[in-house]
């Protein structure tokens, strides 16, 4: 679960790629090439139900790594906490932005 939440992660990147507004660069303001200067909302949306949707994976892997360690006394693995961590602070700032 935990190789599925950080792949999950790594594609939100790039849809967070394509949905952000371009940068307008002095290149592009020199040969006044035109940038997209808002939020693609389509592409928005379908990142924030990607995002929630690793942030539950995450937290049911939490979840059942807790139950691990309790009943087999196994290690607690970091990676689930700091996926959890940082696709709950992406959820967090994508709804302040709300385009």
């Amino acid at each position: 679960m935990t190789i599925v939440g950080w792949c999950l992660i790594i594609y939100a990147l790039i849809i967070f790629d394509n949905a952000r507004p371009e940068m307008a660069t002095v290149v592009t303001n020199y040969f006044g090439i035109e940038v997209r200067e808002n939020w693609l909302e389509d592409v928005f949306e379908r990142l924030k139900y990607l995002l929630w949707f690793c942030a539950v994976t995450s937290f049911i892997s939490l979840l059942l790594n807790w139950y691990l360690n309790i009943t087999y006394h196994k290690r607690f693995s970091m990676a689930i906490v700091l996926l959890f961590i940082v696709s709950a602070v992406a959820v967090m700032l994508l709804g302040a932005i709300d385009p």
